[in-house]
């Protein structure tokens, strides 16, 4: 990601520090080799970015299953306790309740560990798509630019 930054820092540098064209508004030299190398850099890079959002996703998936993991034993093991108990006195009826209580709380805390998981994927990935975009734009704007200055014959 910080690669990404860093060539798109020298292009605007490039940019920036270019000659200026006489008699033109705005128009500069630059060499087009160079400008082309780079933008060639950040697209090799981006392949990266798309690994991150991967391994995000992935990531996410992970937990999800890990969580309902978690959430089968804790249900399995409350199931259990309440078979183990079958005698029917006052002791009985309190172990069946708080086994149902555990298992309740399991569900709930499963529940939760799974909102949480999508959640924290979701910003994730989110934020993943608004650099790439970003990116994007910024050598959409690059090309444009360069398009217009060989087309105007400034390079």
């Amino acid at each position: 990601m910080m690669e990404i930054y860093r060539i798109l820092d020298d292009l605007e540098s490039m940019v920036k520090d270019a000659k200026k064209m006489p008699l033109s508004s705005g128009k500069i030299i630059i060499d087009s080799n160079d400008f082309l190398d780079r933008v060639d850099r950040i697209r090799a890079i981006m392949p990266e970015e798309l690994e991150t959002a991967r391994l995000v996703i992935s990531e996410k998936e992970r937990i999800i299953k890990e969580a309902c993991h978690q959430a089968d034993q804790y249900v399995d093991e409350s199931r259990d306790k309440v078979a183990r108990m079958v005698d029917d006195n006052e002791i009985t009826r309190n172990a069946v309740k708080v086994a149902e209580d555990i298992v309740n709380r399991s569900e709930e805390v499963a529940s939760d560990i799974r909102k949480e998981a999508n959640e924290y994927a979701k910003q994730i990935l989110t934020h993943v798509e608004m650099v790439l975009n970003r990116s994007l734009d910024t050598i959409s704007q690059g090309k444009d630019e360069l398009r217009r200055e060989i087309e105007k014959g400034a390079i």
